[in-house]
């Protein structure tokens, strides 16, 4: 049986989530896509201190809200992974097709999948990458408790998850490739207290060491000096970039050169009408929750608009 919809959003973030708000409340017969956990980077990040109202709370916290909120209002979340979107051009039978070749009917699509970590390109990360190399903290911090582990990056990310780590491990180094950390200034007071984070500027990672399946050190080497050393780590988390998610998309019409969807700022409407995106998935320099959130709203209010005016 098809399942047909005013609405499909592809991605559960903050953006995706806001959008099914807007739209359940406007009277849309709205899905949700989601191929992992709703909530998007939100859930990787320990506590969220700059959203307005609700400061303090834990990331997975904003991510259960947004997803109760958008569910009251009639979204449905529908788990699975997006392959391909097709008839893009058709008024009111755009088409998304899950891993599972079920395929859903709708007359706007809002693409807010976000961005996904970044590999690290050493000896070593493939090898061990779920055996102590992992780009989640908050995830799988709490299995290296005791322990020593290496955070490599040096903006927002990194540090932020850097003071969740020093609630459990024995040391946290910070590999940064800079001669300073690219990070709020709240967020680097806090590190500076912390005995158990050390931070290594102008340091680049050549090695991720291992014995037996497990990591067990890591070589870096000082850019100023060229001195390598081999630091005594269990645990290798990275955070050194983002790249979209948009291997379902055909069209390559949508991207700009850095693969990122292009839209009309005032709409977020793509190239093709009735296709629109938010959140990370668009070109931007701040990339912050309530930017994301903001962006939803836009792209659902505008979709609304859209399926309103094929009525008339």
């Amino acid at each position: 049986m098809e399942e047909k919809y005013d609405l499909l959003i592809i991605g559960a973030g903050p953006a995706g989530l806001t959008a099914g708000i807007y739209a359940s409340r406007a009277g849309l017969k709205v899905a949700i896509f989601e191929k992992s956990a709703p909530g998007g980077k939100m859930n990787n990040t320990h506590k969220i201190d700059n959203y307005p109202g609700m400061e303090g709370k834990a990331g997975w916290e904003y991510s259960h809200s947004f997803l109760e909120q958008a569910q009251n209002f009639g979204s449905k979340l529908i788990g699975g992974e997006v392959v391909s979107i097709d008839n893009l051009k058709s008024s009111n039978e755009k088409t998304i097709e899950l891993s599972n070749e079920k395929k859903y009917f709708g007359k706007a699509i809002i693409i807010a999948t976000g961005l996904k970590p970044k590999k690290l390109e050493v000896p070593g990360y493939d090898e061990y990458f779920g055996k102590g190399v992992s780009t989640c903290v908050v995830c799988d911090g709490a299995f290296y408790r005791n322990k020593n582990i290496a955070i490599i990056g040096g903006g927002n990310s990194a540090t932020e998850e850097s003071l969740f780590a020093a609630k459990f491990v024995n040391k946290a180094y910070i590999i940064n490739y800079f001669s300073e950390f690219k990070a709020e200034k709240a967020t680097l007071d806090k590190l500076a207290t912390l005995d158990k984070i050390v931070p290594m500027h102008n340091y680049e990672t050549l090695e991720i060491l291992g014995e037996n399946g497990k990591v067990n050190g890591l070589v870096v080497k000082n850019r100023i000096t060229n001195k390598e050393e081999t630091l005594d780590v269990q645990g290798v988390f990275t955070y050194v970039g983002w790249n979209p998610e948009i291997q379902f998309l055909k069209n390559n019409k949508l991207l700009d050169k850095n693969k990122m969807i292009t839209i009309d700022l005032s709409t977020g409407e793509t190239k093709i009408p009735g296709v629109f995106a938010a959140g990370d998935i668009t070109p931007k320099k701040f990339r912050q929750v309530t930017v994301a959130a903001s962006e939803g709203t836009v792209a659902a209010l505008s979709a609304v608009n859209y399926i309103n005016n094929l009525k008339i």
